[in-house]
């Protein structure tokens, strides 16, 4: 398996987001995994404008470690697939709802909101926003 961007998108069906997942979870080196749930998110929290996945790499890169990039890969992907839905996020039972500058796009009202958490995660999720 090859241990570089540059080699790892010559394969078939292997794009940057892809090459950032095996990257950092199969060699340990750091990169921003731009899915569509990464990008609503770091969107709706304005860490950029950006659309383009390469664009939102750069624009969250400047923002965080590098140390840290897989990890917050997979907790905003997470956190997007979970509670932070595109059509209705759950915002009355966000952990990071007092931080969110788009707080309100959902339920704000936490008994309205926590239908809207999916996943096996679901009941600590809500505990965790005090359900």
């Amino acid at each position: 398996m090859p241990a570089t961007m540059d080699k790892l998108v010559t394969l078939p069906g292997v794009g940057r987001k892809t090459a950032n997942v095996i990257l950092g979870n199969a060699f340990g080196i750091p990169g921003i995994t731009v899915d569509t749930h990464f990008g609503r998110l770091v969107r709706r929290w304005r860490w950029t404008t950006a659309e383009d996945p390469v664009k939102v790499e750069q624009a969250v890169g400047e923002l965080i470690e590098r140390k840290e990039w897989t990890l917050l890969s997979h907790r905003v992907i997470f956190h997007g697939r979970r509670v932070c839905h595109a059509r209705r996020p759950a915002c009355g039972v966000c952990v990071l709802a007092k931080d969110c500058p788009s707080f309100g796009l959902g339920p704000t009202e936490p008994l309205l909101a926590a239908p809207l958490v999916q996943g096996p995660e679901t009941d600590h999720l809500l505990a965790l926003a005090g359900l």
